[in-house]
């Protein structure tokens, strides 16, 4: 009995402790929970109402570039479609060209590398009539060449092409977030850049 009595005030302590222990862990899980929830949530880029659903015209679901923004739209309110019928907005792809082109050559006229340049141009249309002026991006990478490694240059070659795919889906997923042009009739947005006297 005088055993027991001596362990209750001990179990009683390590009963408290451990309570104590489980709510710090209980309350730093929680603060890393929400603070992981404001960060996605701060991550969620916001386009233009206006592009709340867009269609691609002019490029196959099947390309990389339109892959790549398929993926980019997931982060966002908007969304791609298939159906031109259902769309806020329009992406025409005016354009969609791929160049290469010798970038080393050997003494031998041998192609060391070689230079993959990708050109798109685009512009919005609305439902509305409002439409953007035409405008162009374009990247281009190198890759090296071996004769003797088709098959190694090969792959690198297509690595290159989706490098570069990549690469113009997020520029031309950044250039949708510029402002579209005002409807007919509506006051002009004034600039907050305007030079003082």
């Amino acid at each position: 009995m005088v055993f027991n009595m001596k362990l209750l005030p001990h179990a009683h302590l390590a009963g408290g402790r451990f309570a104590v222990i489980r709510l710090a862990v209980f309350t730093l899980l929680s603060t890393l929970g929400v603070a992981g929830c404001g960060y996605h949530l701060r991550g969620v880029t916001v386009l233009d109402p206006a592009y709340q659903k867009v269609y691609v015209q002019g490029m196959n679901t099947s390309d990389p570039v339109y892959q790549q923004l398929q993926y980019l739209f997931q982060n966002t309110h908007s969304q791609l479609v298939t159906d031109p019928r259902e769309a806020t907005a329009t992406l025409v792809i005016d354009k969609n060209e791929v160049q290469q082109r010798a970038a080393v050559v050997t003494p031998q006229a041998s192609v060391q590398q070689y230079e993959l340049y990708q050109r798109i141009t685009y512009h919005v249309e609305l439902p509305d009539g409002r439409t953007t002026s035409r405008q162009s991006l374009g990247r281009a990478l190198n890759y090296n060449y071996d004769p003797v490694g088709v098959l190694a240059s090969t792959g690198n070659e297509a690595q290159i092409r989706q490098e570069l795919a990549d690469s113009l889906a997020r520029l031309l997923f950044y250039r949708l977030n510029a402002p579209l042009p005002a409807p007919t009739g509506a006051a002009p947005a004034k600039s907050t850049n305007a030079v003082k006297p």
